[in-house]
């Protein structure tokens, strides 16, 4: 067995989440208070009580990084050796966070703030240029970067995931995105599907966001972790002195999530584990035909085949 953990990114939020972990492990718990300290958020009650409020960025971010820590917690010492982390987007800094290369209680501080001005660059955007992004199924990649170039010459429109070989993700102005959807179906494609998110992450239109990155970045300090992290941006394994540079690209150049996906394919990967809300990853990957077996840790209920999982047979 070769293993690698994967972590879920923005909108893996749901009413509850990471609560049966809260309740039973107290290294849960510890990762939630520790959140709502540096925070100063109720996020617990806010899970429980008000889930909607993670719609905005602002909110979403450390709600979601830290129930993705509360479960990984809980479960480290039951991990044999790990090979590789990553994560989708916002996972990303799950990732970097349980490998060791940065601190949890800065990471906490890091993504308030970034949640932040990102919600504030998708406020100014809606109030010129409303904007967004869609779920584009079934486009050949190829295929869907000439759809958005002939777009493109008249409204901005960017790619910005490859989630898998059946899902790109294009991000750019409402009517942007409504042309595609127009010529996407002239071509035979119908299935363009609207994200409910507030603005075009991953794409050119946040480039007014990246000094206030910069510049929180500059605060926090980065170290060799213990498990190498792949980066969405670059392809590469995270190193201490470029990671602030590459998390600053991150808010503007697109998540190459198939592609790591297939790095860890390469790099001899055969068993992983999505920690965290939702099960967006393994679906993902289930019509990918990759060699790889996935098991899903959202539950505490998840557990015992989580345990089968580690010890089964290849």
């Amino acid at each position: 067995m070769k293993l690698a953990l994967i972590f879920n990114g923005q909108g893996a939020h749901y009413a509850g989440m990471g609560m049966d972990f809260d309740r039973q492990f107290p290294q849960a718990s510890a990762v939630y208070e520790q959140a709502e300290a540096v925070t100063g958020w109720p996020l617990r009650e806010w899970i429980q009580q008000e889930p909607e409020r993670f719609g905005q960025t602002r909110y979403a971010q450390v709600a979601i990084t830290s129930t993705s820590l509360a479960i990984y917690r809980s479960i480290q010492d039951l991990l044999p050796s790990v090979s590789y982390m990553a994560g989708l987007s916002l996972g990303e800094y799950s990732a970097l966070v349980a490998s060791g290369a940065l601190d949890q209680a800065s990471a906490f501080a890091l993504l308030q703030e970034r949640g932040e001005l990102m919600s504030r660059q998708c406020q100014a955007l809606a109030s010129d240029s409303p904007c967004q992004m869609a779920a584009v199924m079934g486009v050949p990649y190829e295929e869907c970067q000439a759809l958005v170039a002939q777009v493109a010459d008249q409204e901005p429109l960017y790619i910005a995931n490859i989630n898998s070989s059946a899902q790109i993700i294009v991000a750019g102005t409402i009517a942007a995105v409504e042309c595609f959807k127009e010529i996407a179906k002239a071509a035979g494609y119908k299935k363009v599907i609207p994200l409910k998110v507030e603005g075009p992450f991953h794409s050119p239109l946040m480039a007014n966001a990246q000094e206030a990155m910069a510049q929180a970045l500059e605060k926090v300090t980065f170290k060799q972790g213990d498990v190498p992290v792949i980066s969405n941006t670059t392809l590469d394994l995270h190193q201490p002195e470029s990671l602030s540079q590459v998390l600053v690209r991150h808010l503007v150049e697109p998540v190459y999530w198939k592609q790591t996906i297939d790095k860890l394919v390469e790099e001899g990967v055969t068993h992983l584990v999505q920690i965290g809300p939702g099960n967006t990853l393994a679906g993902l990957l289930k019509r990918e035909g990759l060699p790889l077996k996935v098991q899903v840790l959202d539950k505490v209920e998840d557990l015992d085949a989580l345990k089968n999982f580690l010890t089964e047979e290849e």
